[in-house]
């Protein structure tokens, strides 16, 4: 049974949790019952990126999210097709700033339709995504800067960054689901991938752009104002679009799952709603940034065909933790217990219910266990010999 106030674990038919003392009802809640209806629905075979993103979503939902992708595609060919036609600087600016946010701007906003939280979820995702990508992204940049790791050491920082970032926007709030976790890891990682192709594209074009005017007024080929921001921006338009429709599609797709699976697996670790930092969550996370870091290293072929590794890795990681979710949500073990050795019954020095060994509440009575006094069964109250559950 899943505790809707700290998200642990209980046992079947008890009354508190025996985390945190609440009342545990026994019906699920309204988010337990409609959150991932369509979870069953999702086959392992097929590396589905929006199935897999957008789990809550309901089948017709998902096309459109599609649907929408494609025609912002198509949108994306024309304007960069009308933008090297043109060779006009603000046709090009306003390009650079449609391919950073369209992919993120559409997750988030089929995330926030969607009715995902008690509170309105427009907040808290907007709350996440700008923060990321504003905070975030110069935390990273500074970090990136002053390190000596260079290039290999960006996704590592990257990573630490966009994680830290969603549990201390979210540092207030009671979200202790392993949902929950994918969702506003999602959000974070979309918009950190929003201004971190806004300010490689700008970056991009600038580099290229100077360069070449700097050789054409060396040469003495300019003899215009017109000339120079020709030569501009028709150099740094050619040296960025070989990249450009690669980074504004697919790369907010990588850093969306990349957080999402760190902040997944956190939240499936966390304890009484607080996340712990165990083996699993540190093995995680240093998968995550390896992925990230050979990305990065990579060029040419071997960069595209890394890409659908990765890409393929994540989904199906992704896919194990929302069926977890899904479980438990349903009020199901997450994973099966694995053997231990046999520990001391414990029973409430106040009814004598039986408790399991990590319990700080009495499932039965919601009474506050005292850690240090161990009582047996010839201790306890007589309801112990009844009913030891």
């Amino acid at each position: 049974m899943y505790c809707p106030s700290c998200g642990a674990t209980n046992a079947e038919g008890g009354l508190h949790c025996i985390h945190c003392g609440q009342a545990l009802t026994a019906a699920p809640t309204e988010a337990a019952q409609g959150r991932l209806p369509t979870a069953p629905s999702q086959h392992w075979a097929i590396p589905d990126l929006v199935s897999t993103m957008l789990p809550h979503a309901a089948p017709h939902r998902r096309r459109a999210f599609w649907l929408a992708m494609l025609l912002g595609l198509l949108v994306l060919l024309a304007w960069g097709a009308l933008a090297v036609w043109l060779d006009d600087p603000g046709v090009t600016i306003r390009l650079l700033v449609f391919g950073s946010l369209f992919v993120p701007v559409l997750f988030v906003f089929f995330m926030a339709s969607e009715g995902l939280t008690e509170e309105p979820p427009a907040i808290v995702l907007v709350e996440i995504f700008v923060g990321v990508a504003l905070l975030g992204n110069l935390v990273a940049f500074l970090l990136n800067s002053f390190l000596p790791f260079g290039l290999a050491g960006a996704g590592p920082v990257e990573e630490t960054v966009k994680f830290l970032g969603v549990v201390w926007l979210l540092r207030r709030r009671k979200y202790v689901s392993i949902m929950d976790g994918i969702l506003f890891g999602a959000a974070a990682g979309m918009g950190f991938a929003a201004s971190e192709n806004l300010s490689y594209f700008f970056s991009t074009y600038s580099t290229y752009g100077i360069a070449a005017a700097a050789n054409a007024l060396q040469a003495g080929a300019i003899h215009s104002f017109a000339q120079l921001q020709y030569a501009f921006n028709h150099a740094g338009l050619s040296g960025l679009l070989n990249v450009f429709f690669l980074r504004s599609f697919l790369g907010p797709w990588m850093h969306g799952s990349w957080t999402a699976i760190i902040a997944g697996v956190a939240w499936r670790e966390a304890s009484g709603g607080k996340i712990r930092i165990d083996l699993k969550l540190i093995g995680t996370a240093l998968l995550v940034m390896a992925m990230h870091s050979l990305w990065d290293l990579s060029t040419g072929v071997v960069s595209d065909l890394l890409f659908v590794v990765i890409l393929i890795v994540d989904v199906y990681f992704l896919r194990g933790l929302i069926l977890a979710a899904h479980r438990q949500e349903r009020g199901e073990p997450i994973q099966e217990d694995r053997p231990t050795r046999a520990r001391r019954p414990r029973y409430c020095p106040h009814c004598g219910g039986r408790l399991s060994h990590d319990a700080q509440f009495c499932g039965k009575c919601g009474g506050l266990v005292d850690a240090g006094a161990v009582v047996t069964a010839a201790q306890a109250p007589s309801e112990a010999v009844v009913s030891p559950s």
